[in-house]
């Protein structure tokens, strides 16, 4: 069976706020968005994180390192049926402490969602650059 409208809203609403808990909110806010075993990884920078702990320490180390963005993403595609789910986004960050603003990655997102006690979660998401 498909996914509800309801959990198809939900799940956009789950990619909308990765988006601007990267940009705005604490670290700290991504547990609002992954499961606790979730997996994060950008093969392109050799990164890999397992776990909330190591998703929150790479989002608390990399924005103190960073400066500020804008994660900006379009054409979302999900799928699905009862308590999985799968979405996929194109990606843009935008590095905006400097002048003149500029686009310094691009590329997709690749998720995995299951819905949880706490509403849809990210299971595993796969950052493909370029």
């Amino acid at each position: 069976m498909a996914l509800a409208l309801a959990d198809r809203l939900a799940i956009e609403d789950l990619v909308n706020l990765y988006c601007h808990n990267a940009d705005y909110n604490p670290p700290e806010s991504m547990r609002d968005v992954f499961v606790p075993e979730a997996v994060w990884e950008v093969p392109a920078m050799d990164l890999r994180c397992e776990g909330i702990e190591a998703i929150v320490a790479f989002f608390t180390q990399s924005r103190a390192g960073f400066g500020s963005a804008r994660h900006v993403i379009s054409n979302l595609v999900v799928q699905g049926d009862g308590d999985r789910a799968t979405a996929s986004c194109y990606l843009q960050v935008i590095k905006v402490d400097e002048e003149p603003k500029q686009i310094v990655s691009f590329g997709r997102y690749q998720d995995e969602l299951l819905r949880t006690a706490e509403g849809w979660r990210l299971r595993h998401r796969l950052v493909v650059i370029g």
